[in-house]
């Protein structure tokens, strides 16, 4: 049931009437990995053609050098992907296509690197030889080595060519030309931009909430087709901003004695342009709250990527987190194409992109180590504001381009209420945050 969850997630909420269907993940029930076609969207079913089980599981593998690395094993995999293209994977290169093999229908883990998981907590996800062959665990608290760097860009190359061979699975077997893609692992953007560069599929797709948090949406599109309801299924299709709204609510500042606050006008796009492309980082929170881990322009920090030195005052005044981690762009669906060699629209921030020469000259900023950008691309019907926004940000600098990153430090949530809001810009580098209208500075 779980990965028939996540199945039905990501091809309902693509929209297509018939897919190929790819589910990657840690562990549900016993499936780590099925390939399934999906048929029908007003009344979306999916059927699992092939499935691996544990403990050959590419997540388990992914969640346990994260933990090795020092990270948080299920939240800060993002973190290690980050570092990656930072390191050489030549070092370990062969440890990795010893320890995950690839097979003709899928991979397998060998449990002399990785021993299977048990119920039980408390026992190592890596072995003493994978220790031998490698590094000793780090602590949090101790320095990046290169040893770490290379073990993250061994594990994430390996990663990529192992999602690479099941994307080739899935359209050999289902010879769909789409391919949607869920589970956890979906959320490793540099894997689905590797399998969108290799032209597998004419499109790929990844729902805004691939991982867990989004098998409701599939649990409850089962649920209704299971009855049988002749009512088609709704709401889910190309949606993403599912959450609570507070857009009436009356707003007290007394908690925060050192904000203030003036009302905005219908011009309220033009000027958070404005205050953008002055070089101020400005929280936004608008609208619905997103589903899923990434913020899309409605619990968004935003700031100009053409500022010197905007992603460290990001990374070290605002986020707190590590230098290395990159920020990602939105940019104008109709104008992507100039700095982004995708080839597809990425509304969900879900995929790497490669970079143009434009790119690189202009907004250096947004482009990660190793030459990629994780992208949004933003068009009117999806967020009618953002596209203002951008729209007038372009036409002030002639780059149609922000950074966007989620509205919160390291190790919080994204700011799902007012409070939370104004406690970011309280505790924070944030020069201002517009919510609702209203524009609220320090």
């Amino acid at each position: 049931m779980h990965h028939r969850a996540h199945q039905l997630t990501a091809f309902a909420a693509s929209g297509w009437n018939e897919s190929a269907v790819l589910i990657v993940d840690s562990l549900g029930e016993r499936q780590t990995t099925t390939i399934a076609c999906g048929h029908n969207a007003l009344h979306p079913s999916t059927r699992t053609l092939e499935a691996i089980n544990d403990p050959a599981s590419l997540g388990y593998v992914y969640g346990a050098v994260t933990e090795h690395l020092g990270w948080r094993r299920g939240d800060e995999e993002g973190t290690v992907m980050a570092l990656a293209a930072l390191g050489d994977p030549e070092r370990f290169r062969p440890l990795f296509a010893r320890a995950l093999r690839t097979t003709p229908t899928g991979f397998s883990v060998d449990p002399a690197y990785f021993p299977p998981r048990v119920l039980t907590s408390g026992y190592p996800r890596t072995s003493r030889r994978f220790m031998d062959e490698t590094c000793p665990e780090r602590h949090p608290s101790e320095p990046i080595q290169d040893v770490h760097r290379d073990l993250a860009a061994a594990l994430q190359e390996r990663t990529e060519q192992v999602m690479l061979h099941l994307a080739r699975r899935a359209r050999t077997i289902t010879r769909s030309r789409r391919l949607c893609v869920g589970g956890g692992v979906a959320t490793n953007c540099v894997s689905i931009g590797r399998i969108i560069e290799a032209g597998i599929f004419d499109e790929v797709f990844v729902p805004p909430a691939p991982g867990d948090a989004g098998t409701a949406i599939g649990a409850a599109i089962a649920a209704h087709t299971g009855s049988r309801s002749r009512r088609p299924v709704s709401g889910v299709a190309r949606a993403c901003y599912l959450g609570p709204s507070y857009q009436h609510q009356a707003l007290d500042l007394t908690p925060w004695p050192g904000l203030q606050q003036k009302t905005l006008g219908v011009e309220s796009a033009e000027f958070l342009a404005d205050q953008l492309a002055h070089g101020m980082i400005v929280g936004l929170f608008q609208g619905r709250v997103e589903a899923g881990p990434r913020a899309l322009g409605n619990r968004s920090i935003l700031a100009s990527p053409l500022e010197p030195g905007v992603v460290e005052r990001l990374n070290a005044t605002v986020k707190f987190r590590e230098p290395f981690r990159p920020f990602a762009p939105m940019v104008l669906a109709e104008r992507a194409a100039e700095f982004f060699t995708l080839g597809q629209e990425a509304p969900y921030m879900s995929m790497a992109s490669g970079v143009t020469d434009e790119a690189r000259e202009r907004v250096p900023a947004i482009v990660h180590a190793n030459g990629t950008s994780r992208l949004q691309t933003v068009t009117r019907s999806q967020n009618a504001f953002m596209h203002d926004v951008l729209s007038a940000f372009a036409r002030r600098t002639g780059v149609p381009v922000l950074i966007n990153t989620s509205l919160n430090v390291k190790g919080k949530p994204i700011c799902g209420t007012p409070e939370m809001a104004l406690d970011c810009l309280a505790n924070s580098g944030l020069d201002a945050l517009l919510l609702e209208g209203r524009w609220i500075t320090k």
